[in-house]
């Protein structure tokens, strides 16, 4: 079975936004209960925007935005297209502590597959505990690991000692794949899962 380790990476957040109640297109209020499409865009970091003071590259941030579904059906979409990371059809989350949950298996499948073609430290950390709770589920199962390739070290800066690739078989899936391990601290992980429930509006 997969260890967890304590990690000594730096605790790293994204800025996410919640299901706002209200359509990004027609601005129309959103009840709880209702239906609509969440899209997951990517915004530009500050260093990416044209005519921006040069300064570090940092990696793109992740917001949620919400449509009603006629505005969605209509096309009115984020844009440009290309910011468009992922999407799914839900509902608002009603506005009590316990949620129930609002995206199916292969919304969580999805944005696992395309966080894979990511490199930024916080899309690894992300795409772990994704893992986790695909592994929590049965979906994910784990095969072994394996140390890290040199250009896959230089992506965990001041990581653990003995960072390790996770060999892993999706269910119906025939060929393996591959999750890096970052060695995240409990900490680390349970703030990752809170932001991966904030994306989702369920309970992670």
């Amino acid at each position: 079975m997969p260890c967890m380790t304590t990690g000594t990476m730096t605790n790293q957040t994204w800025d996410v936004g919640k299901a706002a109640g209200q359509c990004s297109a027609c601005q129309a209020a959103l009840a709880a209960g209702t239906p609509c499409w969440a899209a997951l865009i990517e915004v530009p970091s500050l260093a990416e925007k044209p005519g921006a003071k040069a300064a570090k590259p940092q990696p793109a941030e992740f917001q949620r935005l919400d449509f009603c579904p006629d505005c969605w059906q209509a096309g009115k979409r984020p844009e440009p297209p290309g910011q468009l990371f992922s999407y799914w059809k839900t509902s608002i989350p009603d506005a009590q502590p316990k949620k129930k949950l609002l995206v199916d298996d292969s919304v969580l499948i999805d944005l696992f597959n395309r966080l894979a073609q990511k490199p930024d430290l916080q899309d690894i950390q992300f795409r772990f505990v994704l893992a986790l709770l695909l592994m929590r589920k049965r979906i994910l199962r784990y095969d072994g690991c394996a140390p890290l390739a040199a250009d896959q070290l230089a992506l965990l800066p001041n990581a653990h000692p003995q960072p390790e690739m996770w060999r892993m078989t999706l269910r119906g899936a025939a060929e393996p794949l591959e999750v890096i391990n970052p060695h995240l601290s409990v900490e680390q992980i349970s703030t990752v899962s809170q932001q991966l429930s904030q994306i989702l509006a369920e309970d992670i």
